[in-house]
């Protein structure tokens, strides 16, 4: 008896311990980001296959309601049948539905968007939108629920932005590199509906991209910063006087990938990438690894006790355990990159498989973090490519050469003799 009673207590701590599960919906790719209504109904997408699935109940179970012929990124929606869909290849959708149909709005938008990595709607009727990841850099604003459009060029500030979060219709944030990609990721703030914008961070270290921007409270906020694998640590952007001013927190003194930044309430937050996830408990001071899964970009708020986390699965955060979840996670494609010859003497030969078509940026950087090379920028179908690169006359040192695309980065160190 005393044996079961302990055995029971066992698994009842584990149940309450285990705060993230792994949902039961499977992909051949990324699911870019998620969106919840409320903590029943929820949408998200299929990145590059453009699946758009919908849930009733918590993540439970999901529906395939619609395919997009196109890379589906980002997510936001006003109402349980109002919701805007943004493209990596130059659209934005629009359903008054629910999902189950879906309208190209991208002809109201003038001049026409190369690619919408964030949406952000402070009110019903009030959508921001911004992008590219890949350049140039833009914002949208619609007034009246998406009928009519104005364009911000921000090229002035930014190379690329990838994310936006506005607290009401006038004030917002916008996130990506600086034009100056040597200063690094860049955090821009407006307090009038985009007229106008101010610079609240730069990094200062070459080429990030600050890729999301969160918060919790409306106080605290935080900002994940996408590095190249020069950088030997791991770091996130904190603010705690409402986005006006940042610090830098070093996560871990090694290099990993990250994209996502998430925190339930001002102490207990999540950072994570391509393979690693990790947790804080004390507002960044110290982390800790997570497993779960991987290629994680969008976290999602719910209320103070759920949140979800879009990434090779869809991952759902609840203090009390869930009593479904699915342990396998999906076999997503990715792009790969080989050099054939390592060092190299005079010319770079290597060879990269995409598997889907994608927007791509290749370029060849020294361990300063200066860009050498720009190989290839573009949309890219799938297939593999052979590349014969003469660097005969580079000076003998290492390098870093960087495939970026829509779905995460791939790169390989090299050295020339």
């Amino acid at each position: 008896m005393k044996y079961l009673l302990f055995l029971i207590f066992c698994l009842f701590n584990i149940n309450v311990l285990a705060q993230w599960n792994v949902l039961n919906i499977t992909g051949n790719n990324r699911f870019d980001d998620v969106f919840f209504i409320d903590d029943s109904t929820g949408y998200t997408s299929e990145g590059y296959d453009g699946n758009f699935y919908k849930t009733i109940n918590g993540g439970l179970t999901w529906q395939l309601k619609y395919e997009f012929d196109e890379y589906i990124r980002s997510i936001e929606f006003v109402t349980p049948q109002i919701g805007y869909c943004g493209s990596l290849d130059s659209a934005l959708y629009k359903t008054i539905d629910g999902g189950n149909t879906w309208i190209d709005i991208t002809n109201l938008i003038s001049p026409k968007p190369p690619g919408i990595c964030g949406l952000s709607a402070p009110e019903p009727n009030v959508i921001y939108g911004c992008g590219k990841w890949s350049s140039p850099a833009f914002v949208i604003k619609s007034l009246d629920g998406g009928n009519t459009w104005t364009t911000y060029d921000l090229s002035n500030l930014a190379e690329s932005l990838i994310d936006v979060h506005f607290i009401n219709k006038d004030s917002g944030f916008v996130t990506g590199t600086s034009i100056n990609t040597l200063e690094g990721g860049i955090i821009l703030y407006t307090a009038d509906g985009g007229n106008s914008w101010a610079i609240k961070h730069k990094t200062m270290v070459p080429n990030d991209r600050v890729w999301k921007i969160q918060s919790p409270n409306g106080i605290n906020f935080f900002a994940s910063v996408e590095s190249q694998p020069i950088v030997n640590n791991v770091r996130i952007l904190k603010s705690v006087d409402m986005g006006h001013n940042w610090s830098t927190i070093i996560v871990d003194s090694v290099y990993n990938y990250m994209q996502t930044v998430g925190f339930i309430d001002s102490l207990k937050g999540w950072t994570g990438g391509e393979s690693i996830l990790y947790e804080t408990q004390n507002g960044g001071l110290t982390w800790s690894k997570v497993v779960l899964g991987q290629n994680y970009n969008r976290f999602f708020k719910v209320n103070d006790s759920t949140a979800f986390l879009s990434g090779q699965n869809i991952y759902k955060y609840k203090s009390s355990n869930l009593s479904y979840f699915n342990e396998l996670v999906s076999d997503a494609q990715s792009h790969t990159l080989s050099i054939k010859t390592n060092p190299v003497y005079d010319y770079l030969w290597f060879d990269i498989e995409i598997k889907n078509k994608t927007a791509c940026l290749l370029n060849l950087f020294d361990f300063k973090g200066k860009k050498i090379l720009n190989i290839f920028q573009g949309q890219i179908e799938k297939g593999n490519y052979n590349y014969k690169i003469n660097i005969e006359h580079y000076p003998a040192q290492a390098y870093l050469l960087i495939l970026n695309t829509n779905e995460g980065m791939t790169f390989k160190k090299l050295v020339k003799k």
